[in-house]
């Protein structure tokens, strides 16, 4: 048998890294975590008494409402969810001290990292989708029971649901970031402990900075440098995306923005470069590793 034939086959190994994600008892934990979350924000919503007015006098307005809040929940608990499988996935070789023996058996190292990336894609697609579903199976529910039909749903504008689209897009850029993000960390510190800090602390310091760079203006009664700072941090960048690029700016942002205005284009290619950094520290850090075969 040639040795061709025995180095491992790039579907195989995304197979193999499917097989450790699901393996993981922290996976299927915060799967839990997530639906006993949504269950606790479903039960908030059924106990507001002004919600289900808006529902039966104005079903569009009530459904931007629920996109941002069930949004902004998938947002944040995709992106740890993200991070926390992402990191362990990128680093678990490194921390246990197998990645010798799998380079060993005849696995690329740019083939294991694209492996990891679309497993970890995979998994984010699936979130959405599931999320989407049981979302919208909620709200249907609510519906029913608030006004005795989903008629209020099933009428909304053709607006709504394109807005609704340009949302799935965001949240699919915001995961994508996840992904780069993990891949970098765990790149640049070999360690599973420091890829799973450096990921999870990285969104919550950059958006905190905003108010950092705003305390420091007005203390120094100067707008520069401090507000044109956070034009091109990704958090406020990603956080205020969405509202940019829909034609009725419906969405409002969870968390903070940019200090000064910012366009669509700004804000996306403030994000691709982002992306792209991420990227190609995780490629050239896999491709020129510190560890040799």
């Amino acid at each position: 048998m040639s040795t061709m034939a025995k180095r491992p086959s790039f579907f195989g190994t995304v197979r193999g890294e499917t097989l450790k994600v699901s393996r993981q008892l922290s996976f299927w934990l915060m799967l839990a975590g997530a639906f006993v979350l949504l269950a606790v924000i479903t039960l908030a919503i059924t106990s507001a008494q002004n919600i289900q007015d808006q529902l039966k006098t104005d079903p569009t307005a009530f459904a931007y409402g629920a996109r941002d809040v069930f949004g902004t929940v998938f947002q944040i608990g995709s992106g740890i969810f993200l991070l926390i499988v992402g990191s362990r996935l990128f680093a678990m070789e490194y921390s246990s001290g197998t990645i010798r023996i799998i380079y060993a058996r005849g696995t690329g190292r740019l083939a294991l990292l694209l492996a990891k990336m679309l497993t970890l894609a995979i998994i984010g697609i699936c979130l959405l989708a599931g999320y989407l579903v049981v979302a919208g199976a909620i709200l249907a529910l609510l519906s029913n029971a608030w006004t005795g039909s989903v008629a209020p749903l099933q009428h909304l504008p053709d607006q709504f649901w394109q807005d609704l689209g340009r949302w799935a897009v965001v949240q699919g850029m915001s995961m994508g970031i996840a992904i780069l993000m993990a891949a970098a960390a765990a790149g640049i510190g070999r360690s599973l402990a420091f890829a799973m800090a450096a990921s999870l602390a990285f969104f919550p310091v950059d958006n905190f900075t905003v108010i950092l760079e705003a305390l420091a203006s007005r203390i120094t009664k100067q707008d520069h440098p401090w507000l044109n700072i956070s034009q091109y941090q990704l958090g406020p960048n990603l956080n205020t995306v969405l509202n940019l690029i829909e034609p009725g700016h419906h969405a409002r942002a969870a968390f903070a923005t940019p200090l000064q205005p910012v366009d669509a284009t700004h804000a996306l290619l403030v994000i691709g470069g982002f992306a792209l950094a991420f990227a190609v520290i995780g490629v050239v850090r896999a491709v020129r590793p510190d560890v040799l075969e």
